[in-house]
């Protein structure tokens, strides 16, 4: 390499570009040739079409830009209904239409999947609403001189940026900003709260903080659930060995069978209540499509606080439920049993555990890393459909491309459960066309 080209990788370079692609994570995508080489940019908060100038690092591979100046306007993009839309890394596609998104994220699971599923027809679920639908949400915060800062990672940097305000958040979650900054006042450190909707629909909140708290911290919590800010919350310190907890800090949330589901303090959800009463119900309804409602056994993987449980279990009569975290297993068991519903939770991990031999339907919804493991098991085994749900379409399409082999689409379907970001929610059903390969006996 000589010189001079090191020298143009190693300082950062002003180009004009046009945005002809928009990358799964949510960047838009440039070309430019420089020093004869034709150059990938990834660029954040820009739409299909836009043309750009940009401050290149060079040095990196792919390239990453930084916005400068807009050019030319895409065709998709509007005007963003957020004030923080150029600080904040919450929402990347905030200054997208809807047409645009739906769009780019159609690309982004049919390029994800395996080749003999590509063209199957996509089914997609738009959200109800674009804003003020996050029924949860975590935020960064840092305090001190007697002040916190609450909000969210600044866009492309770990830095926490204050809010006091998210037009994502539903106005109970919105509220909880101010909420959580007067509680710590006079607080010295960084944390992390996860809140959610609690009792009655108020705000629950469970907070690791690393660093020193006032005790008037625990007292105005005290204040908050008396007077009715907040249902509850869970603070956990560095040198304590058991969490602080005033009220009732555990999440509810309503099911797709319209009663409520009770989470552990701090437990996994889906971000918006109302986009997952459509995805549960339309995952038991794809469960009986594709495993029939004589299914004998049916077993659901990475079940969590029973959010597709209490609906399998009204309508299969065999459900094996397995989740490796022990106070998600507890409060399965507690919601099958306020619903009067019998299955049996498992508290194991996932991707080890062993099929029962005769299991019919498997449904699995699994963290954003896939299911590699699972899927490998799957592809061996008898099982005759499998329902799968996942937040990630690349490791999505990793694990398709195992079971391809073996399994057919019935239906890939795409749900908007995160307006305004990259993010999306896919929902494959398969069935069994060909039986496992069986093995050759050992000589």
């Amino acid at each position: 390499m000589t010189r001079d080209r090191q020298r143009v990788r190693s300082s950062p370079t002003r180009l004009s570009l046009r945005i002809d692609d928009l990358a799964p994570g949510g960047h838009g995508v440039g070309h430019a040739t420089v020093a004869g080489e034709r150059r990938a940019v990834f660029v954040p908060r820009v739409a299909l079409g836009d043309v750009v100038d940009v401050e290149v690092d060079l040095a990196t591979r792919p390239a990453r830009g930084k916005l400068l100046r807009l050019v030319t306007h895409g065709e998709g993009r509007v005007p963003s209904p957020c004030s923080y839309v150029d600080k904040c890394g919450g929402c990347d596609w905030m200054h997208l239409s809807a047409d645009a998104q739906r769009t780019a994220r159609e690309a982004h699971l049919r390029r994800a999947l395996p080749v003999p599923y590509r063209d199957q027809p996509i089914i997609f679920h738009d959200p109800v609403a674009p804003l003020r639908y996050r029924t949860r949400a975590r935020f960064h915060i840092r305090a001190s001189g007697g002040r916190a800062v609450v909000g969210f990672h600044a866009a492309e940097t770990r830095d926490t940026i204050g809010l006091t305000t998210c037009v994502a958040l539903h106005p109970a979650i919105d509220a909880s900003i101010a909420l959580l900054g007067a509680l710590l006042e006079a607080a010295h450190g960084v944390g992390e709260a996860s809140v959610a909707l609690g009792d009655h629909a108020k705000p629950v909140f469970d907070l690791a903080w690393h660093g020193t708290l006032s005790p008037a911290s625990f007292a105005r919590l005290e204040a908050a659930v008396n007077a009715g800010a907040c249902a509850g919350g869970r603070i956990r310190l560095d040198d304590t060995t058991r969490p602080a907890v005033v009220g009732d800090p555990s999440p509810r949330m309503v099911g797709g069978d319209d009663a409520p589901i009770v989470l552990p303090p701090g437990g996994f959800a889906q971000a918006s209540e109302v986009a997952n009463i459509a995805l549960a119900r339309r995952v038991c309804e794809l469960v009986a499509e594709v495993g029939g409602r004589a299914a004998r056994s049916l077993v659901e993987l990475h079940s969590g606080a029973g959010n597709f449980t209490v609906l399998l279990a009204r309508e299969f009569p065999r459900v094996i439920a397995v989740e490796s975290d022990a106070a998600a297993c507890e409060a399965a068991r507690r919601n099958l049993a306020a619903r009067g519903l019998v299955a049996r939770v498992t508290c194991a991990d996932a991707e080890t555990f062993a099929l029962p031999p005769r299991t019919d339907v498997v449904v699995l919804d699994p963290p954003r890393s896939g299911a590699k493991g699972v899927s490998v098991a799957l592809a061996a085994s008898s099982v005759k459909a499998i329902v799968y749900v996942s937040c990630d379409a690349p490791t999505l399409g990793r694990d398709l491309g195992v079971l391809a082999q073996c399994y057919e689409p019935v239906s890939i379907e795409s749900f908007g459960m995160f307006p305004g970001t990259s993010h999306s929610e896919s929902l494959v059903a398969l069935r069994r066309f060909r039986p496992p390969a069986r093995r050759r006996p050992v000589a």
